[in-house]
């Protein structure tokens, strides 16, 4: 196997530059993963696409791009706990101190230690043939979904989920999803497999989703 590859990366002015890198050795508890699907999220051209807007957490550091990956772990580091080669993982885009309240009910994107740190943004992410990433970032993809399912469930789909498992959404719930896009779309489906009934409306027609053309 070849010792470089190219990855992504966005300067900020509407471009992306391809650069070559080295491929990454995991080290203790990390695993290097053959990238099989990597999409794009609405904050990657929001806050470092068009130009480098973020800030804290959202601070771009020139970090190769791309932080829904899904793909296939081909190397393991030392101190493997739960996963091995050939396992199919879903990357969870924050990765958090794993110490701290939050992280231990699951919530890493509320981690506010020092090292939190977002695959794309404050460490590299997904679009480049390999990802270096810490064990327990990884979540197991099942083998009914495709790596393109896992790479849209890392964030878009985590994200939602998290929200309603927060507020806990039941059969007892009618909800009103307001918006467009792959996460609107995501809380409605959501919301159906927890037992709430929905009432969704369009703002391209003002209509209910069964009036759109």
């Amino acid at each position: 196997m070849s010792k470089l590859m190219k990855a992504a990366y966005l300067p900020g002015n509407s471009t992306v530059v391809l650069k070559e890198v080295e491929i990454p050795e995991p080290g203790f508890g990390q695993v290097l993963i053959k990238t099989k699907a990597s999409t794009i999220c609405g904050s990657d051209i929001r806050a470092i696409y068009h130009e480098h807007l973020g800030k804290g957490p959202e601070g771009y550091q020139n970090k190769i791009a791309g932080h829904e990956p899904a793909g296939q772990i081909v190397k393991c580091g030392p101190g493997m706990r739960r996963f091995k080669e050939g396992d199919r993982v879903i990357l969870y885009h924050i990765s958090g101190c794993g110490l701290c309240v939050d992280c231990r009910k699951g919530y890493m994107i509320s981690c506010t230690s020092p090292i939190r740190a977002a695959y794309g943004w404050q460490r590299d992410g997904g679009m480049a043939p390999y990802i270096l990433a810490d064990e327990k970032d990884c979540v197991p993809l099942p083998d009914e979904l495709t790596y393109t399912d896992g790479a849209q469930i890392a964030c878009g789909f985590g994200t939602v989920y998290e929200g309603l498992e927060k507020i806990g959404i039941s059969g007892n719930d009618a909800v009103l999803v307001v918006g467009l896009g792959p996460c609107r779309a995501c809380h409605s489906y959501a919301c159906q497999g927890n037992g709430g009934s929905k009432a969704d409306r369009c703002r391209c027609c003002q209509g209910t989703l069964s009036d759109c053309p």
